[in-house]
C-alpha cells in the first residue's frame, strides 16, 4: 500500500492545478495537522482529509509553495511527511490505513518534498519555529538537518 488508496483526486501524475488556492488547503490541512497531534481521534481524521491528496501532489504542493515564496509551508509539508514516514505509519494498522486511505509515501514523492524542504528553508532565518505544537517544536535549521538527510540518503 505504498500510495492513497482510490479516494486521491488529482490527475493521474498528481502535479497538475496546484495554485493559491490548494497552497491554501495545504495549509488549512498542515494547521489541523499541528492541532491534532496528540489526540488519536483528530489525527486519523485530519490523516483521511491529507489523503484526498496523493503523496505526488503533495510533493508538487511542496514545489508550488517554494516557487510562491511560501517556505514555511515547503518545510512544514515535509515535516509531516517525515513524521509519517519514521515515526507513524509503521504504527498503524493496516486495517486503519486502509480506513483513512494514507500508506507510505512512495520513494520518489518523499525524495521531491525533502529536496524542496532544503532549497525552501535555506530562505527563512534558522531559529525560525515552523512546528510549535504540545508535541514539540522544530525550528528551521532542525527541519533543514532532516531533509538533507532524505536527499543524502
Amino acid at each position: 500500500m505504498g500510495l492513497f488508496d482510490r479516494r486521491a483526486t488529482s490527475s493521474p501524475s498528481g502535479a497538475s492545478g496546484i495554485g493559491a488556492a490548494e497552497l491554501a488547503e495545504a495549509t488549512e490541512l498542515m494547521d489541523r495537522w499541528d492541532a491534532a497531534l496528540g489526540d488519536s481521534d483528530a489525527m486519523f481524521a485530519c490523516l483521511a482529509q491529507i489523503a484526498r491528496r496523493p503523496w505526488a501532489w503533495w510533493a508538487a504542493a511542496s514545489r508550488a509553495a517554494g516557487a510562491a515564496g511560501e517556505h514555511a509551508l515547503a518545510g512544514r509539508i515535509f515535516l509531516f511527511a517525515h513524521l509519517f514516514t519514521t515515526r507513524l505509519v509503521d504504527r498503524i494498522s493496516p486495517e486503519k490505513q486502509r480506513e483513512t486511505g494514507l500508506g507510505r509515501p512512495d520513494p520518489d514523492a518523499y525524495r521531491a518534498i525533502a529536496e524542496q524542504a532544503v532549497a525552501a528553508l535555506v530562505q527563512l532565518p534558522p531559529e525560525l519555529m515552523i512546528h510549535d505544537t504540545a508535541t514539540g517544536k522544530v525550528d528551521v535549521a532542525a527541519a533543514w538537518t532532516m531533509a538533507q538527510a532524505v536527499v543524502a540518503a
